[in-house]
């Protein structure tokens, strides 16, 4: 199976200690079967391990993650040491007919950055660099010659929450940082009216970026691309930086099997 890339990828690299929303504090960090067997191999590594899991230490950090915010499990035996989860996050793959369609997750500082601020977008690249043709929606959303919201409403079939319900909606989600419920309560106690929500969204690049991502992520979901991006212009409007805004709606979000499923289900 040929595997598709953003081209943004090419620009991607872990910033490791350099990363100040490390990914290696605050999640379970599951381990497949064969880095399993390759552990117990290793007492220093099974003696951290219980029911496939690595044992986190009282702060949520994982056992290997050094107070430099260097991994100590790739200082000793290299990347390729790592489990599946470590080695392969934040990057995401769609099987698709007759192709995988890959990226990387907005979860991560460092893909945030360069998928947000891509002054043109990104294309599609083959295995071998070769251009593959965008979706037609994401090539859509990516046209700067059309107001962002147009498209936005276009591609969401004209429906639109207004500022308050659609936080409402997010906020009665699983919540696994009370730093992001805080957010959306910000939204939900003072909502934005819908022509300063179409002012900002209009006014930067970075909103038509995200909505690209998540149609080409989500395949085309246009209503919950087009939700996402209206709760990421309330949430700047109430004094949040846009990078970590995104980057906390995708780990809150994308990152939790119940809350996309319902996000999907509910913005289809």
């Amino acid at each position: 199976m040929i595997t598709y890339w953003p081209s943004y990828y090419r620009d991607f690299k872990c910033k490791a200690g350099e990363c100040h929303h490390t990914c290696c504090a605050g999640w379970v960090i599951g381990i497949d079967e064969c880095s399993l067997k390759r552990f117990e191999k290793d007492p220093d590594v099974k003696s951290k391990i219980s029911d496939g899991c690595f044992v986190l230490r009282e702060d949520g950090r994982c056992p290997f993650l050094r107070d430099d915010d260097l991994c100590e499990l790739i200082i000793k035996n290299g990347e390729e040491y790592l489990c599946d989860v470590c080695r392969e996050h934040p990057r995401f793959y769609n099987d698709c007919e007759d192709h995988i369609e890959a990226g990387v997750g907005m979860v991560c500082e460092m893909a945030a950055e360069l998928i947000l601020g891509a002054e043109d977008g990104f294309e599609l690249l083959g295995e071998d660099g070769s251009k593959i043709t965008l979706p037609s929606d994401v090539t859509a959303i990516l046209d700067k010659s059309i107001p962002l919201t147009e498209t936005l409403a276009r591609l969401s079939g004209g429906r639109r929450a207004n500022t308050k319900l659609r936080a409402e909606i997010f906020a009665e989600m699983e919540v696994m940082d009370p730093k992001w419920l805080e957010l959306l309560m910000g939204v939900i106690g003072d909502p934005a009216k819908s022509e300063e929500e179409d002012a900002e969204i209009n006014g930067s690049i970075k909103y038509r970026n995200f909505a690209a991502y998540l149609l080409y992520r989500y395949n085309g979901a246009g209503r919950f691309a087009a939700e996402a991006t209206y709760l990421l212009s309330d949430l700047v409007m109430n004094g949040y930086k846009i990078e970590d805004a995104a980057r906390m709606f995708s780990g809150e979000v994308e990152y939790s099997d119940i809350n996309i499923d319902e996000a999907l289900e509910t913005f289809e």
